[in-house]
């Protein structure tokens, strides 16, 4: 708390220098080739693809008279990961890049930081994994029937997303991170709409990290108001183990369940990540979900395989496999992709 005030008297005097500002610039390059298959004919493209992009980053920090940091950050993006999505914007005359963004301010101070803008609730990663290949994965989507479950999400993904602020400290040997935010769903304005009577508002998120018997554990729960008459509030929990069999070998458990929309949700994963040798680490992982909509059951299930291999200066390449298995109220829809590519980080 009192790191907080200290913040808060900071703002409200108006503490903040004139000392130039630090701005740096990286980026990112991806190329690959995928191959899908599935029950699904996709008319649009060919079972074959090849996709590039990358980004661009713009890291921006100051710093105030009394030792506060405060930073931005903005990116020029040519999405890969999202097949639906590059294809989207190609179709309505773009090339899928986007600007991304300039939507918060980040104060850092004494080991806390304190974020203020378009917030990614708290613990929103925990309980989610399974899926470790990402482009095949994403490609072998478009191939199969959408069940309305994720096999690897977590229900406290975007439980507290929107315009609000967020927390992120330490007490003792535990981490902590909260978020707040008026309105779900807002993005980088609180004002999502003038009606009350739609959608989700005061979305909070909390995240507690800590180790037990050699283990990294992750403990997070949220809950958000459901506007809509008649309409549960959404409310979730998730949780995750990570531990270190060996120096080479890695395994992490976990799962999440809960109210999202007025569904029952949960899932559960396991991956492992075997370091194969300084350069080469081979990563597996089986993640299956459920979503319950009016008593309808939908399922979907993943087993994805990912190998990479850094050959040095930011360049590495990778391989990957992905099966994933849909059904829709009792309608059954596989898929698999296989993906070959190369990633650069400048």
């Amino acid at each position: 708390m009192k790191k907080l005030l200290t913040f808060v008297s900071a703002i409200s005097a108006g503490a903040i220098g004139t000392a130039a500002a630090d701005v740096s610039v990286s980026g990112s390059g991806t190329f690959y080739y995928s191959s899908a298959d599935g029950d699904v004919a996709v008319t649009a493209q060919e079972d074959t693809m090849s996709v590039s992009g990358g980004s661009i980053n713009f890291a921006m920090s100051t710093e105030t008279t009394n030792g506060i940091t405060v930073s931005g950050s903005a990116s020029i993006t040519l999405d890969t990961d999202d097949v639906s999505e590059y294809t989207a914007a190609a179709g309505a005359g773009g090339d899928g890049t986007a600007v991304g963004g300039l939507t918060q301010l980040v104060f850092g101070m004494d080991g806390m930081t304190v974020t203020l803008g378009d917030i990614n609730n708290a613990g929103s990663g925990t309980g989610e994994g399974g899926d470790v290949a990402t482009f095949a994965s994403s490609h072998a989507g478009a191939f199969s029937t959408a069940s309305g479950a994720s096999a690897s999400d977590s229900a406290m993904d975007g439980i507290a997303d929107g315009h609000g602020i967020n927390i992120s400290t330490s007490m003792g040997a535990a981490s902590i991170d909260a978020t707040f935010v008026s309105k779900v769903g807002s993005g980088n304005n609180s004002l999502l709409t003038l009606s009350t009577t739609t959608g989700n508002s005061s979305g909070y998120a909390v995240n507690v990290g800590f180790d037990m018997g050699g283990a990294s554990i992750n403990v997070a729960a949220g809950g958000s108001q459901s506007e809509v008459q008649g309409t549960k509030n959404d409310s979730a929990m998730a949780v995750e183990a990570s531990y270190p069999v060996s120096d080479a070998l890695s395994i992490t458990v976990g799962g999440s369940n809960g109210t999202v929309g007025g569904n029952d949700e949960d899932n559960v994963f396991a991956s492992a990540s075997y370091t194969m040798d300084a350069d080469t680490t081979l990563s597996i992982g089986v993640g299956q979900g459920d979503n319950t909509t009016s008593s309808v059951l939908d399922k979907a299930s993943v087993a994805s395989v990912n190998l990479s291999r850094s050959l040095g200066g930011g360049v590495s390449v990778f391989a990957e496999y992905a099966s994933i298995s849909n059904n829709s109220a009792g309608t059954k829809s596989d898929a698999t992709a296989m993906t070959v590519g190369t990633s650069v980080t400048f």
